[in-house]
């Protein structure tokens, strides 16, 4: 995990800091971990057992290859056809054989409008729900629930899993603060020897040793408390640096991170890629009580032989992990208070050029979303014989956004203020979309 850390330059204040940083930092614990529990501390809000996994598709799905295809569009039809679902009357892609064995689970937002058409800012929208200005970064919806809900001691609350993620994919707390950013797991979980190196002390490290350098963290607090006090950025420290011991030290997440204590039938499940292990942990980490799992499956940025990586590398992988976890979720009773939700940043275009791709194309894209109140076995929306326009049902990235918000119990209205003291409501733009409640 990732964060920017800051220390004061003056005083005996800074030297317990640097003591501090030193003694965490011997463990593998940086020093952001206690700023994240800190400020999620202070966010002061009740704990929920609402929970979302949120996929993100960097570089773009075809909507016109996955849920919106038009078989009878003649030259920009392409080459996949339709099959049927386990829902009368929803059709979904021939290499969706898995999720169209869901349908009743999931809804289709077919209507999806006004993207923005580009890689970075368009991103950037859909995962926080507003649209880029120069002047503020806006946070995650990721950051969002982190400041929201918190998680059990010893819990991170939002965790990262970028199994491939883009450059420019980025994720960002934004005006929140570093503190309510994720816990990034940079390793692969589909790898045999898959550990999260973060959560692990340096070898040699025993328990003992672990309580004497907290014994030592101690001291320090006590020789250097009264001068302290007067330092916003170090009081109360304490606390939290005592929560970043329990995750260091909690068996529950070590426990959650260890995907070989899942059968062998249920790994193949979901696919032994590195997305379908990653959703199998997923599911794993939030039955441990972390409230947000963002993963990033980047490569659907198909302006060259869109049919073929669909076909083999895209859709394969995805299909079956999504299907599993749906599954999974809906077997455990987990499904009813998890957000599971599928997007890119934009559709693709009608036309195929050249090189046997899809470009960019904003004016109509497809969503998927489930859990948490949201009616499965529906589609909301529709676009036009090719694809290009949407002509009922329109709804928006930050329409999107705001429904997310809401089957998680967080009203998308709701104001924060940014570091300059402006309030600004969570999603700006946003409505629910009311149907995906019916």
């Amino acid at each position: 995990m990732k964060h920017a850390s800051h220390c004061r330059c003056d005083g005996v204040a800074s030297r317990r800091h640097f003591l501090r940083a030193g003694t965490m930092g011997g463990l593998g614990l940086s020093f952001g971990l206690a700023d994240l529990l800190r400020m999620e501390a202070q966010a002061g809000v009740g704990s929920s057992e609402k929970a979302a996994i949120l996929i993100y598709l960097d570089g773009g799905q075809s909507h016109l290859e996955s849920w919106d295809l038009k078989p009878d569009a003649g030259a920009t039809a392409g080459e996949f056809k339709p099959i049927a679902t386990n829902v009368p009357g929803i059709q979904v892609c021939e290499h969706m054989p898995h999720l169209a064995k869901q349908a009743d689970k999931y809804c289709v937002l077919r209507g999806v409008k006004d993207a923005l058409g580009v890689h970075g800012v368009g991103m950037q929208y859909v995962r926080t729900g507003n649209r880029p200005v120069p002047s503020l970064v806006y946070p995650d919806i990721g950051s969002v629930i982190s400041k929201e809900r918190t998680s059990p001691q010893g819990i991170p609350s939002f965790v990262s899993l970028p199994v491939s993620r883009t450059n420019q994919s980025t994720e960002t707390p934004g005006y929140l603060g570093v503190a309510f950013g994720s816990f990034t797991v940079q390793e692969d979980p589909s790898a045999k020897d898959f550990s999260v190196r973060a959560l692990r002390p340096p070898g040699g490290m025993t328990p003992e040793r672990l309580q004497a350098r907290r014994s030592l963290t101690e001291q320090l607090d006590t020789a250097y408390r009264n001068t302290d006090l007067s330092n916003d950025n170090l009081a109360g420290m304490d606390r939290f640096y005592a929560q970043a011991w329990d995750i260091l030290r909690s068996a529950k997440i070590r426990e959650a991170f260890e995907l070989h204590r899942e059968s062998a039938q249920m790994r193949d499940t979901y696919g032994r890629s590195a997305l379908g292990q990653a959703l199998l942990l997923a599911r794993r980490l939030v039955e441990a009580g972390v409230r947000c799992v963002t993963l990033d499956f980047g490569g659907w940025d198909t302006h060259q032989n869109n049919f073929k990586m669909m076909k083999d590398t895209l859709l394969p992988p995805w299909d079956q992990g999504m299907a599993a976890l749906l599954d999974d979720l809906h077997q455990r009773g987990m499904l009813q208070k998890t957000l599971v939700w599928s997007t890119g940043e934009m559709g693709r275009t009608p036309a195929i050029n050249k090189d046997a791709g899809r470009d960019h194309w904003g004016a109509a894209m497809s969503m998927m979303i489930a859990g948490c109140g949201i009616r499965g076995g529906q589609v909301i929306g529709a676009t036009d014989a090719t694809g290009s326009q949407v002509i009922a049902d329109p709804c928006t990235p930050a329409d999107v956004a705001a429904s997310a918000l809401h089957a998680l119990g967080i009203p998308h209205t709701k104001e924060y203020h940014t570091p300059t003291g402006r309030p600004i409501m969570i999603v700006r733009d946003g409505k629910v979309v009311e149907k995906m409640f019916g």
